[in-house]
C-alpha cells in the first residue's frame, strides 16, 4: 500500500508559493522492548546528508498527519530511497553518535556535531523549534540554568529523547510489524524556501534547516527546482 499525507485546510495558499514535491516517506510500525512505535520519516535526506541524525530529524508521530492511500493533489513525485528497516538501522546510528557527542572536547562537538536543535521538542512532536535554529548554540539553559551546556549533557539528552520517542538504543532489537511507503507534500520555493502543507501553513524550519546545514541536500532540491 502507498500512502499520501494529506494537506490541511487552507492549503492553496501555501501551494500558490512555490513547487509541490512528494516527498518520499516510509511509514513503520515497530516494537521494541521499550514499546511501541509508529513514526513517518524521510527515506531520501538521511542518505543525501550522509548523516543518521536526519532521521530522527525527519521522524513524525503518524498520528499527527492525517494519511490518504489516494493522491490528495498532483506534484512531482521523488523515489524512495531507504526501507523501513534501514531507518530502523539509522535510527540506531545516531543513537551510537550521540553517545559519542557526549564523550568530546567541546571545540570537537561544535565541529562534527552539526546541530543548532531544540531537542526538548521531540518529546512531542519530532520537529526542531524557529526559537532554537535561529540561534547560533544550542541552547541547553533550562536544564542547567547555565548560558552553555557540556558536549556530554547535551549527548545525554539526545540519547535520553531517541530512547523516550523513538524506543531505540544502538544495540535494542527492533520488530516492525508495518513498513509502508509513503509521500509526504513539500512546497519548494525559488529561494529554497520549504513549506510543509500537511503539517502546518508557515515556513518550514526544519527543511529550510537542513539545505542551509547540508550542502547536499541544497543541490539535492535546487536541482528538483531546475527539472
Amino acid at each position: 500500500m502507498v500512502l499520501y499525507a494529506v494537506p490541511r485546510k487552507l492549503s492553496e495558499i501555501v501551494l500558490e508559493k512555490g513547487y509541490l514535491v512528494w516527498e518520499p516517506y516510509v511509514r513503520i510500525v515497530y516494537k521494541t522492548k521499550r514499546g511501541k512505535v509508529d513514526v513517518i520519516v524521510d527515506s531520501v535526506m538521511p542518505s543525501v546528508c550522509r548523516d543518521p541524525i536526519v532521521a530522527v530529524l525527519t521522524a513524525r508521530k503518524t498520528k499527527l498527519i492525517k494519511l490518504s492511500e489516494e493522491k490528495p493533489l498532483e506534484g512531482k513525485v521523488l523515489n524512495h530511497d531507504l526501507s523501513g528497516y534501514e531507518i530502523i538501522d539509522l535510527f540506531k546510528s545516531a543513537y551510537a553518535k550521540a553517545d559519542e557527542l557526549s564523550k568530546t572536547s567541546i571545540d570537537e562537538f561544535y565541529e562534527r556535531a552539526q546541530l543548532d536543535v531544540d531537542w526538548s521538542r521531540y518529546r512531542a512532536i519530532l520537529l526542531p523549534s524557529k526559537r532554537l535554529l535561529t540561534r547560533k548554540e544550542p541552547i541547553f539553559r533550562y536544564l542547567t540554568g547555565k548560558d552553555q551546556t557540556s558536549p556530554y549533557t547535551i549527548g545525554l539528552f539526545l540519547k535520553g529523547l531517541i530512547e523516550s520517542g523513538l524506543k531505540i538504543t544502538s544495540d535494542i532489537d527492533a520488530e516492525i510489524k508495518l513498513s509502508e511507503k509513503t509521500y509526504y507534500p513539500l512546497v519548494i520555493t525559488n529561494d529554497l524556501t520549504f513549506y510543509e502543507p500537511a503539517w502546518k501553513l508557515d515556513e518550514s524550519i526544519l527543511y529550510s534547516w537542513l539545505v542551509n546545514q547540508y550542502p547536499d541536500a541544497r543541490e539535492f532540491f535546487r536541482d528538483i527546482w531546475n527539472r
